[in-house]
């Protein structure tokens, strides 16, 4: 299927390989090859083509956002699964699953008690032997992990690292692993080591009390070493093997476009133009109705691929049976399929905890450069680098933004200088402008990473159109890694209907008034992969944003 190139919608192609950034995107139009070129030939796909296609022949101005919509168009046709409800019966399920690969971080455990070994010095056991209580570290980029004695082989070499708290002198203590049991208490795993210092009997014994407490820590961070086993020891100990694949749950929703008519209707429209020159656009009427219609559809659309949420509380994988039932029209108790919404993308996000009530406060770009740098890492856990964050929010943050920063770099720095910001970049396509956003660049005690401030038209009339008192609840900051996020297609069809023709009304009628229905539907869902990658800040005030200025000063 071809389309004349200067008709075809775009699409803003960003992907890793340009470190997740729109700064380094490009755009371009979208046809049926680029989906080839992708390994996408199905017929579903190039039909969301043509329709996006019909509509801008019909005057569809292009958004920003449906152009990055489109780019994110992802086949998931085989995903669609059948259940068996009865006997002969079964429904398509209206949920699919996609794997998850994890990234498993156990480099670092956080020492929650210290005591003596009941056994030291006794039947053949260390006189320095210690148990630690250890427990997944406090770290964003930490996994909370089970059954954390599994880590802790015998044989293997561990370092403490702590501080005596008293005077403040840092500690290294190297202890071997002689066991490691499961301690978990309150719901929180824990593993209990019984450790004995990498001192001999006699070599400990000759310590005073002062340098055995170097080996008797109470908190601090443990690092697992490799173990120190000759081949002609006996030692068969494994490590785990985590599972890194996981199971994500995402919610498939049918949404549909009708276009309908009458013969009658488009006679009446020619009755009305009269010279030759109009009677060649006699259509013009209809492909206006359809370019508005078509506008209404998308914007509601990319409202739930944003902010759909279930349909009811019965939208669990457990309870789904109890979702509105579709039925045959024509036999009420054959059940065809469940009814489900999509979760939006800000919902998907919220349920794993990626978003963030301001509560009516200023913005704080202390927060905000936090969770950026947390983002830049879990971007970076999958391979490359990632320079640059952007986020997406409305004009009037974006510029008090601009003006703090400005002042954070004279403040931070003690001098003016625009090498540190660059305003009004422009992401454009044939000289017309798409995206304009200012790019920061930030120290390394706040991130060592470019922030790019991104604007967009959507965010201002969402401001505008909310009554002042609740203005705050519009504003709104996006970071959203584009590469991550997939607007799945499960199918797509369409049919094109005739009545009257055959009706008995009609028998004896030479011309009927013929009704035509263009209908379309999409099943789709909105799929994030990895919720880490994104991050959501809500409902902070108009007020100037605040942030930090930490530096160094030189003692004379």
């Amino acid at each position: 299927m071809a389309f004349p190139n200067n008709c075809n919608p775009r699409i803003i192609a960003v992907d890793q390989s340009t470190g997740c950034t729109l700064t380094r995107a490009s755009i371009l139009g979208m046809t049926p090859q680029v989906f080839e070129n992708q390994g996408y030939t199905e017929y579903g796909m190039d039909k969301i083509i043509a329709q996006a296609t019909e509509a801008k022949i019909a005057g569809v101005t292009e958004n920003t956002l449906e152009m990055l919509l489109m780019s994110r168009l992802t086949n998931i046709k085989g995903s669609l699964q059948k259940a068996n409800i009865g006997a002969n019966e079964s429904v398509i399920l209206p949920y699919i699953y996609r794997r998850q690969k994890r990234n498993i971080n156990s480099n670092y455990w956080t020492v929650t008690a210290g005591v003596a070994n009941a056994q030291a010095g006794t039947n053949g056991m260390h006189p320095g032997a210690w148990n630690l209580t250890v427990t997944n570290n406090a770290s964003p980029f930490g996994t909370p992990l089970v059954k954390l004695e599994q880590y802790f082989l015998p044989g293997k070499n561990v370092l403490v690292e702590y501080i005596n708290t008293s005077t403040n002198v840092a500690y290294s203590a190297l202890f071997n692993i002689i066991s490691s049991a499961n301690a978990d208490a309150g719901g929180v795993s824990n593993a209990l080591l019984t450790l004995a210092p990498n001192l001999t009997a006699s070599g400990f014994n000759a310590l005073t009390a002062l340098g055995k407490a170097a080996f008797q820590p109470t908190a601090g961070n443990v690092i697992v070493l490799a173990n120190a086993v000759s081949d002609y020891e006996s030692w068969c100990y494994q490590d785990n093997a985590e599972n890194t694949q996981k199971l994500l749950t995402f919610w498939l929703q049918t949404s549909r476009q009708t276009n309908q008519y009458s013969d009658e209707y488009l006679k009446a429209l020619n009755a009305s133009l009269t010279s030759n020159y109009f009677k060649q656009f006699r259509e013009l009427p209809l492909a206006e109705q359809k370019r508005i219609q078509h506008v209404k559809y998308m914007r509601d659309w990319y409202n739930s691929v944003f902010y759909g949420q279930q349909i009811n509380e019965l939208q669990t994988v457990e309870t789904y049976t109890g979702l509105p039932q579709v039925q045959d029209p024509l036999n009420p108790n054959c059940v065809l399929e469940y009814k489900a919404n999509a979760l939006g993308l800000k919902t998907l996000l919220a349920n794993c905890g990626r978003t963030l009530d301001h509560q009516g406060n200023p913005l704080s770009l202390d927060n905000l450069f936090a969770q950026a740098y947390q983002v830049k890492r879990f971007r970076e856990a999958t391979g490359g680098t990632v320079d640059t964050i952007d986020i997406m929010t409305d004009r009037f943050t974006a510029g008090a933004i601009l003006q703090l920063m400005t002042s954070f770099y004279k403040s931070k720095y003690g001098t003016v200088s625009d090498r540190f910001y660059s305003p009004n970049e422009k992401l454009s396509f044939d000289n017309q402008v798409s995206l304009v956003y200012n790019k920061y660049e930030l120290p390394s005690d706040v991130g060592g990473f470019h922030l790019a401030v991104f604007t967009h038209p959507y965010f201002d009339d969402k401001l505008a159109a909310f009554a002042p008192a609740q203005q705050q609840r519009a504003r709104t900051v996006w970071m959203i890694d584009w590469t991550d996020f997939q607007l799945g297609i499960a199918a797509t069809n369409s049919a094109v209907r005739q009545t009257n023709i055959a009706d008995n009304l009609y028998n004896c009628v030479i011309t009927p008034n013929v009704r035509h229905y263009q209908l379309n539907s999409t099943t789709w869902t909105s799929i994030v992969e990895d919720p880490n990658r994104h991050y959501v800040i809500d409902n902070f005030s108009g007020a100037c944003p605040t942030v930090t200025v930490a530096g160094c000063t030189i003692n004379s």
